[in-house]
C-alpha cells in the first residue's frame, strides 16, 4: 500500500515537471545555434498542455553559504515587460516554488539540478552588478541538499569548469516544494523500512472485510475507565446529580441504553442529537470517522471530543492535523475560545498573529529557561560551535569561488606543502596559541586570510596601525549577504579586536624557499608568484571544497537538531494539543515519533488524500478520529487521469480520501467502515437546504435559527437563470487554455447594483474569475475582495497583472465587499447570499468538472439567505 501511495502521488506531482523540462530542453538545444535574444516570451505550453515559464542566458553571479548550505545567485536575461520594479510584482520566482536549472554542453550532454526559490532580484537591484537593467536574478538552493554530485556537477558547470555549457532556468507556477517534498520522503522512508503505522490491520486489512464491531481507543479499560461529559455540561450539576459519563464499551449496549444516554447528553450539554451520538460513538472507536454535511458544526464537534478527551487522559497531548494552515487555526482558535491555551502550533504557515506565542519557537524559548541541565547545555554549545566552524569555512570557501583573485581559502593548503615558510608567516595571526580565544578567529574563524590579503595588496608590516585599520576593513566589508545574515543572527561574531596583537611586526624574516622574506617582496613580484601559485591549483579545488565543508556542516546540521528536536520533545510533551497540517506531520515525524502520542483528531478529512493521512497515523497513536464530509471536496490532484471521476483514473482513485475509501467503498464485496452523522444544520435557510436533502442528504434537518430573513428585492431564495448564451472559445496559446469564461454570464452579474449586504459571486473557473474581476474592478457599486489562494491561481495563469495585485483585497472584513472565489476557494466558507455562475453551455453538452458531485455540492450549500444560478 505505501509503495503503490508513493509512486502514484510521485508521478502526480512530477509527471508536468518532467513534461516541462523535456520541452525547455528542445528549447535549449535549439539555442545553441540561434542568436541570442534581447527580448522573448518567457511562458511557455508543452504539447501535453503543461504550463510553465522559461528564463534564457542563465550565469552564476555568486555563491553564498546560508543556514541550509550552498545557495546560488543566478542571473538571467530579464524580458523587457518584466524590467525595473515588475519582476517582483510578476507572481514570479515566489519563495519557495520549484524551479529546475538545466545545462547543455557542447557535447550534447544535458544537466539538470532542481532548486527551492529563496528571492529574486529586480533588474533595479542588480544593476551594480551588472552595469544595466538587462538582467534580473534569483536566489536558490538545492532541493535535495544531500546530492554532492548533482551540487559538484552544477557548480563546475556554472563556473565554466567543463565543456562549454549554456544554461535555462524553468519556473513551475504553483508547484511548491513543501508540498510535494516531506509526503514523498516520508512514504519513501515507511515503504523502504516497513514502518509501523496505526490500525494498519484495518485500513489495510488482510481480509476482504473490515471487522464486525470496532474496539475503544486501546488505553482505556472498559472495566474501569470512562469519559466524564461533565465538561461540556458547562457548570457541576448543583442538584445532587452527577456528571453524565459514557463508558468505552457504549458501543455493545443495545440500541435502547444507547438512546437513553443520548436523550441524556442533548438535555445536559448543548450538543443536538447527531452531535451527541457521535460523541459517544467517536469516544468508542479506536478508530472513528464522522460525516458532517455543510453547516452541521464539524468543528464544534472536534473541539468538545478534544475537550472530553482532555479531561479523561491529560498525560498526553492530542494531535490535531489539517490539510490547510487556515483550517487548522480556526480549529486551534476555537479551542484557545473554550480554554485550553495549552497548545502547540508546529509549522511557519500561519498568518495568524494571535498563534505566535503558541509556535514552536515560543514555546521552545519558554522551556529553555527553566532547563538548567549543564550538560545538556555543553552538548548543545557544542553542536552549535561544530555548525558554526563550518559554517564559517563554507562562507570562506564561498568567497574564494565567487572571487576573481586568488584566495587565502584556495591557496592555504597549497602553500603548506610547497612554501612551508611563507605559510607559516601568512598563518601566524591565525594561530590561537598568540591570542587566547582570538576576538580574530571568532570574527573571520579559521579560514582567516586578512594577512594574506593584506600581503597581497602590496603591503608591509611596517606600520602596525595600517595593519589594523586593514584587517577591520577586511572583517567589516560586505562580502556577501549569506556573511551579513549570518553574523547579524549570531551574536559570537564581532570585528577583531587587534590591541593583543604584537605592537611591532619586524619586516626583516629569514629567507626561505620563494628566495625572499615575503614581506620584503616588491608588488610585481607577489603578483608573478600569485599567477604561479593560481596556475599550480586544480581549478576544481575551491568546488570540491566547497561541496565538502556542505556535507560536513549537513551532518553537523542533523546532529544538532537531534539536540534540539530532543529538546522540543520535552516542552511539547508538556502541552495539551498539538497542531500542525499533514505536510508538516511527515516533516516532525522522527520528533513526534518520541512522544508517544496517543490521541488523533483530524478536521476536514474528506479533503485529505490518503498519502497525507499516512503521515498522521504515528505507530503510538490509539485513538484516532476524522471528521469531515466524502462528499464535498476531494484532494487534489495534478494530472485527471488518476481521478477517481474518469475510467482509467477509477483503477488508481488518487483523490480519494482514507476517510471516502473506508466509509464508501467501491467495490460491491468491500463493506463499509462504521460512520457517525450529523444531520441538523444551522446555516442554510430550508428553501436552499432542500437542494441539498432531495440530492445527497435526505435525512438532513435544519435548526430553527435557519428562518433567515428573505432577500431584499428578490422573490424567490433560490433561482435558476436557463440562457441557451454560449460560452466563450479559450485561447490556446493563454496559460489559461484549460480554464472556460461566459461573458454573457459575467455581464448578467455584473449589471446590477450590489448593496452593503454580504454577497459572494462563485465560479467554477479561474478564466471567469478573471473576467468578472475586470468588470467589477473600479465600480461605485462594489469592491472587491479575492481570496489569496484565487489570487495565486490568478497570477499563475497570467489572468491578475503584476500591477493590479495590490488592488484586491484579502485579509479584511469582507461584510461591506462582494467576494469573488472560485468553488475550491469557498470551501469551508458561507455567505447571505450566493450567486453561482456556472460559465459551461455548448451545443456537445460538454459541462466539465461540473459533472463533478462534490463541487456542485460546495457551491449549493454556502448561502444563508439566498442562492441564485
Amino acid at each position: 500500500m505505501l509503495d503503490v501511495q508513493f509512486r502514484q502521488l510521485r508521478y502526480d506531482t512530477l509527471a508536468p515537471v518532467i513534461d516541462a523540462c523535456y520541452h525547455a530542453s528542445q528549447h535549449l538545444a535549439r539555442s545553441l545555434t540561434e542568436p541570442a535574444l534581447s527580448d522573448y516570451e518567457v511562458r511557455q505550453r508543452t504539447v501535453q498542455g503543461t504550463a510553465y515559464s522559461l528564463f534564457r542566458d542563465v550565469r552564476l553571479e555568486d555563491s553564498r553559504f546560508e543556514p541550509d548550505g550552498i545557495h546560488l545567485r543566478l542571473s538571467f536575461a530579464c524580458p523587457a515587460h518584466l524590467r525595473q520594479k515588475r519582476m517582483l510584482t510578476s507572481g514570479h520566482f515566489e519563495s519557495g516554488m520549484l524551479m529546475a536549472l538545466i545545462g547543455l554542453d557542447s557535447k550534447s550532454t544535458l544537466s539538470t539540478a532542481f532548486l527551492t526559490v529563496e528571492m529574486c532580484q529586480s533588474t533595479l537591484s542588480m544593476k551594480p552588478i551588472t552595469g544595466n537593467h538587462l538582467r534580473a536574478s534569483v536566489v536558490a538552493s538545492f532541493v535535495e541538499s544531500s546530492h554532492t554530485d548533482t551540487i559538484r556537477r552544477t557548480l563546475c558547470g556554472l563556473k565554466g569548469l567543463l565543456d562549454k555549457e549554456k544554461f535555462i532556468i524553468v519556473e513551475f507556477p504553483k508547484v511548491l516544494v513543501a508540498g510535494f517534498y516531506w509526503i514523498l520522503k516520508h512514504l519513501q522512508f515507511l515503504s523502504s523500512t516497513n514502518a509501523e503505522i496505526a490500525f494498519s490491520n484495518l485500513i489495510a486489512p488482510l481480509g476482504s472485510s473490515h471487522l464486525e464491531q470496532i474496539a475503544p481507543p486501546a488505553y482505556t479499560d472498559c472495566s474501569t475507565s470512562s469519559f466524564d461529559l461533565g465538561i461540556l455540561q458547562g457548570v457541576a450539576p448543583s442538584d445532587g446529580r452527577t456528571s453524565l459519563h459514557i463508558d468505552p464499551g457504549y458501543m455493545s449496549l443495545k440500541p435502547e441504553q444507547q438512546q437513553t444516554i443520548i436523550g441524556s447528553v442533548c438535555s445536559t450539554t448543548t450538543l443536538d442529537h447527531g452531535q451527541a451520538t457521535a460523541v459517544c460513538e467517536n469516544l468508542s472507536r479506536g478508530l472513528a470517522f464522522t460525516q458532517g454535511p455543510p453547516g452541521t458544526g464539524k468543528t464544534f464537534l472536534g473541539v468538545s471530543l478534544a475537550k472530553v478527551i482532555l479531561k479523561h487522559a491529560p498525560r498526553k497531548p492530542i494531535l490535531v492535523a489539517c490539510m490547510t494552515n487556515h483550517a487548522l487555526d480556526n480549529f486551534l482558535g476555537d479551542l484557545v475560545k473554550q480554554g485550553i491555551t495549552k497548545i502547540a502550533r508546529i509549522g511557519s504557515g500561519s498568518k495568524e498573529e494571535w498563534i505566535d506565542k503558541y509556535t514552536l519557537p515560543s514555546i521552545r524559548k519558554k522551556f529553555d529557561k527553566g532547563d538548567k541541565s549543564m550538560a545538556q547545555k555543553t552538548r548543545k554549545d557544542k553542536a552549535y560551535n561544530a555548525v558554526q566552524s563550518l559554517w564559517n569555512q563554507g562562507t570562506s570557501w564561498c568567497e574564494s569561488l565567487n572571487s576573481h583573485t586568488l584566495t587565502w581559502a584556495a591557496v592555504a593548503d597549497h602553500l603548506k606543502v610547497r612554501h612551508p615558510y611563507a605559510y607559516s608567516d601568512f598563518s601566524r595571526y591565525e594561530s590561537p596559541s598568540e591570542q587566547k580565544a582570538s576576538d580574530i578567529r571568532r570574527g573571520r574563524s579559521e579560514m582567516g586570510g586578512y594577512a594574506f590579503e593584506h600581503w597581497s595588496t602590496g603591503k608591509d608590516l611596517k606600520d602596525t596601525e595600517e595593519f589594523s585599520r586593514d584587517v577591520g576593513s577586511f572583517f567589516n566589508k560586505d562580502t556577501s549577504q549569506a556573511q551579513s545574515a549570518s553574523e547579524s543572527s549570531h551574536s559570537g561574531s564581532s570585528s577583531p579586536n587587534l590591541s593583543q596583537n604584537p605592537p611591532h611586526v619586524p619586516i626583516a624574516y629569514p629567507y626561505d624557499d620563494l628566495g625572499q622574506s615575503i614581506w620584503s617582496m616588491p608588488m610585481d613580484v607577489r603578483a608573478a608568484w600569485m599567477t604561479r601559485w593560481r596556475s599550480e591549483l586544480n581549478a576544481s579545488d575551491p568546488v570540491d571544497k566547497l561541496v565538502e565543508i556542505h556535507r560536513r556542516y549537513l551532518e553537523a546540521k542533523r546532529l544538532k537538531r537531534g539536540l534540539l528536536d530532543a529538546s522540543d520533545a520535552k516542552g511539547l510533551a508538556s502541552q495539551e494539543v498539538i497542531g500542525l497540517t499533514t505536510t508538516a506531520c511527515a516533516k516532525y515525524w522522527p520528533m513526534l515519533k518520541t512522544l508517544n502520542l496517543e490521541t488523533l483528531i483530524c478536521e476536514e478529512a474528506g479533503e485529505v488524500s490518503e498519502a497525507q493521512t499516512i503521515t498522521t497515523l504515528l505507530p503510538s497513536i490509539k485513538h484516532a478520529i476524522f471528521i469531515g464530509d466524502p462528499l464535498q471536496l476531494r484532494p487534489q490532484v495534478n494530472q485527471s487521469s488518476l481521478s477517481v471521476e474518469t475510467p482509467y483514473g477509477a483503477r488508481y482513485r488518487l483523490d480519494e480520501s482514507l476517510f471516502e475509501r473506508m466509509v464508501m467503498p467501491r467495490a460491491p464485496s468491500e463493506r463499509p467502515f462504521p460512520v457517525s452523522r450529523l444531520d441538523l444544520q444551522r446555516r442554510m435557510h430550508p428553501d436552499v437546504a432542500q437542494l441539498l436533502r432531495a440530492t445527497l442528504y435526505p435525512y438532513l434537518k435544519d435548526h430553527p435559527s435557519t428562518s433567515h430573513l428573505p432577500v431584499a428585492g428578490m422573490a424567490h431564495r433560490t433561482f435558476w437563470l436557463d440562457h441557451q448564451e454560449p460560452e466563450d472559445i479559450p485561447n490556446p496559446l493563454l496559460l489559461s487554455a484549460k480554464s472556460y469564461s461566459n461573458a454573457f454570464e459575467c455581464a448578467m452579474i455584473c449589471d446590477n447594483d450590489f448593496g452593503s449586504g454580504e454577497i459572494a459571486i462563485l465560479v467554477p473557473y479561474s478564466q471567469q474569475l478573471a473576467c468578472l474581476k475586470e468588470k467589477l474592478t473600479g465600480t461605485r457599486a462594489c469592491s472587491i475582495a479575492l481570496s489569496e489562494k484565487d489570487k495565486e491561481d490568478l497570477i499563475a495563469m497570467g489572468l491578475l497583472d503584476e500591477s493590479e495585485q495590490s488592488h484586491f483585497k484579502t485579509d479584511v472584513e469582507v461584510s461591506p465587499m462582494v467576494r469573488l472565489a472560485t468553488i475550491d476557494g469557498f470551501q469551508g466558507e458561507e455567505a447571505k447570499v450566493i450567486v453561482l455562475s456556472t460559465v459551461r453551455s455548448n451545443l456537445q453538452d460538454r459541462v466539465g468538472f461540473l459533472q463533478t458531485t462534490n463541487r456542485i455540492n460546495v457551491a449549493c450549500s454556502r448561502a444563508r439567505n439566498g442562492f441564485y444560478i
